[in-house]
């Protein structure tokens, strides 16, 4: 039966909507667009201090014709070469399989971790997974560090990392393992010698939360593979960052709300049992959801949220503030400071295949954005 809505109520409804208070979808200053992706999605950004801008593609679910580019006069440039970039089939251990995590040290070089591995599955080889250095200065590859069987488990995925140039003879780099949850962790490299080690492997503080659920674009995010069932998040170790100081390294798995720091020394330290670095491990609360992280010298910690659409960051004493809160933040993925500005991977990962049936809901282009925070980055020499 069909009912009369009187007009005296739909004008009441009107006032309502008028004066009824609401979120604010926008927050902070504007953002920049800095680059469209009009073709495979970008994971990965890092900018040197010359200002240029190097992205990563692993091989996820879309055709990837280069795993590492350099943004060159508004085009995608493979780098440092198109060579290392096209990967035969069968593959070629000495060009990039899949690149996910890079970051620029305090001398100009781009460092660049290949996962050895094809929508994250196992490592095609022991071979395939590498940590390779890139001088921008020169553009020429500096150094190619392989990993032995006891670091890079066959369930590996290298995904972000850090470099702190005052350790040894080159500086060391702080890797996260986000893998299987029982091969999980962090990985330590000493960039003169090559050799490396793992730490807190499948410890709770680098794995997923069990049963753990977020929300992007209003629904519950979880693996829906085609023909199902539904599953939640397995993402371990991602989020990486260090303090102005080098003294301590935060870090997160992505399917968790917690961030946790850890001495760099005790993870520098080989004699130290995983049992001896958990007992100095640091729970700082929670952080909300996030993938990347950034950090400048002020001590703040920058952290992506793909629930808000938004970038937060933690002040040293443990209170959050707003940067910018944007509809247009779908999946902010990497962060990288430089000259004065946040830039923002945003690539629209929730809406892949895999999260929904096997049918793709990414809609192009995805975007590199960039917003001014006035903070300069961790450089540690």
């Amino acid at each position: 039966m069909n009912r009369l809505i009187p007009l005296a109520a739909l004008a009441l409804g009107s006032a309502l909507a008028q004066v009824l208070p609401q979120v604010p979808l926008r927050q902070g200053p504007p953002l920049e667009l800095v680059h469209a992706f009009q073709g495979h999605m970008p994971v990965g950004v890092a900018v040197n201090s010359k200002g240029r801008i190097f992205v990563s593609f692993p091989r996820w679910e879309d055709p990837v014709p280069y795993s590492l580019a350099e943004i060159r006069g508004g085009r995608e440039v493979p780098y440092p070469n198109a060579a290392i970039n096209t990967t035969p089939i069968p593959y070629d251990d000495n060009r990039f399989v899949g690149v996910q995590g890079i970051t620029v040290d305090a001398k100009d070089r781009l460092w660049v971790l290949d996962t050895g591995t094809f929508n994250l599955g196992p490592i095609l080889s022991q071979n395939a997974p590498k940590l390779v250095g890139i001088d921008t200065t020169t553009n020429q590859i500096v150094k190619t560090i392989r990993f032995p069987a006891s670091v890079v488990l066959k369930t590996t995925y290298l995904n972000d990392l850090r470099v702190d140039l005052r350790h040894g003879g080159d500086g060391v780099a702080y890797i996260t393992d986000s893998g299987a949850e029982s091969g999980a962790g962090l990985i330590v490299v000493d960039l003169a010698s090559g050799r490396s080690w793992r730490k807190l492997t499948a410890d709770v503080t680098v794995k997923p939360v069990p049963g753990f659920v977020s929300f992007a674009d209003g629904r519950a995010l979880l693996e829906r593979p085609q023909g199902g069932p539904a599953r939640s998040l397995g993402f371990a170790a991602d989020s990486i960052a260090l303090s102005p100081n080098g003294d301590f390294l935060y870090y997160a798995p992505t399917a968790s709300r917690r961030l946790y720091a850890v001495p760099t020394a005790a993870l520098r330290d080989e004699n130290l049992s995983d049992a001896e670095v958990k007992a100095q491990v640091r729970d700082l609360g929670e952080k909300g959801v996030s993938d990347g992280f950034g950090e400048d010298t002020a001590g703040h910690i920058y952290t992506t949220n793909h629930e808000q659409n938004a970038i937060y960051r933690r002040l040293p004493e443990g209170d959050f503030e707003t940067v910018v809160r944007d509809p247009r933040l779908i999946w902010p993925d990497t962060l990288s400071l430089q000259g004065g500005y946040l830039y923002i991977l945003n690539n629209q990962l929730n809406r892949q295949a895999r999260y929904h049936y096997g049918v793709d809901q990414r809609v192009k282009p995805y975007s590199l954005l960039r917003v001014r925070v006035d903070a300069q980055p961790v450089l540690l020499r």
